[in-house]
């Protein structure tokens, strides 16, 4: 197959670099301003004063909100912030890996095509050799492989007539690429999900800072970080899955369209061949029948 009718191999990297970027970016967010340098020389009286003063507002920071508490937050106190919405959304995370990997080792082109069986399965066509054909298609079992091991039964059954081969083969098309699209139609599903996650995730830590406000915690910022914390964390990370399984799904969608018009082209011309060979062969049987 020429490289022109293949999907270009850069759009997995693009959309990794993309993922590294934005989750560089959500590093980024969580930085804290650093603490001011100590006052050197003459202001040592003023720096010695206000420390007291200034303790006891770090401390009650630090008991209300994790954000206070560090100056760079972990991904375990994003992932803690970020409430019982984090736990889906972890499990989405996983399993958008688990088939983008998945996707990558069986939605390839050349195991899916077998390109390298053609000749043979050509030569056997050719010589009306149906047990090889169908023995070379059952000992590779893949895409294409497969559609045509259901035209070849066919012609065990009904001989060669070829629109009854042609319908055999579509039936068995429609049933093979509905079962390898479930993998990819998944990742679609992970896509649409995660971000809806994300903003329930949102609803909810904005319905806990109005009840805190209710409770008077207006004036205290520290009560509401969390929360506020929480409803940004979640819309963040359902992003963060949301963008990148969107990119692979529609790369692995388009290679795998692909590969299947190249697999209905492979087979049609084999197809073709059985089809010649088969006129041939009537063409024949009616010469000695008229003799």
């Amino acid at each position: 197959m020429s490289t022109s009718t293949r999907s270009p191999r850069w759009i997995p990297a693009l959309a990794l670099a993309a993922l590294a970027v934005l989750l560089a970016a959500s590093s980024a967010t969580a930085q804290q301003a650093a603490p001011a340098p100590a006052p050197a020389g003459g202001e040592k009286a003023v720096t010695a004063s206000a420390a007291p003063a200034a303790a006891p507002a770090a401390t009650g920071g630090a008991k209300g909100s994790a954000f206070g508490s560090e100056k760079k937050m972990s991904l375990l106190s994003w992932f803690i912030i970020g409430g019982w919405c984090m736990w889906p959304l972890l499990g989405c995370s996983i399993a958008a890996v688990f088939l983008v990997i998945r996707n990558f080792m069986i939605l390839n082109s050349t195991k899916l095509l077998r390109e390298d069986l053609v000749p043979q399965l050509s030569d056997n066509v050719i010589k009306l050799d149906i047990k090889a054909v169908r023995s070379l298609c059952q000992g590779s079992p893949t895409l294409m492989t497969r559609i045509l091991d259901a035209g070849m039964d066919r012609v065990e059954t009904a001989g060669l007539d070829i629109p009854s081969i042609e319908k055999a083969m579509e039936e068995a098309s429609t049933e093979e690429v509905a079962s390898y699209m479930l993998p990819i139609n998944a990742i679609n599903i992970i896509a649409v999900v995660a971000p809806m996650l994300g903003l329930l995730g949102t609803v909810s830590g904005m319905i806990k800072a109005f009840f805190n406000i209710s409770l008077g915690g207006m004036g205290k910022p520290e009560m509401l970080a969390n929360n506020i914390g929480e409803a940004l964390i979640t819309t963040e990370a359902g992003l963060i899955i949301a963008v990148p399984a969107m990119a692979f799904y529609f790369y692995f969608k388009n290679d795998f369209v692909k590969t299947v018009a190249l697999t209905g082209k492979l087979i049609g011309r084999l197809i073709d061949r059985l089809r010649v060979e088969a006129t041939n062969q009537a063409a024949a049987a009616a010469g000695q029948a008229g003799t």
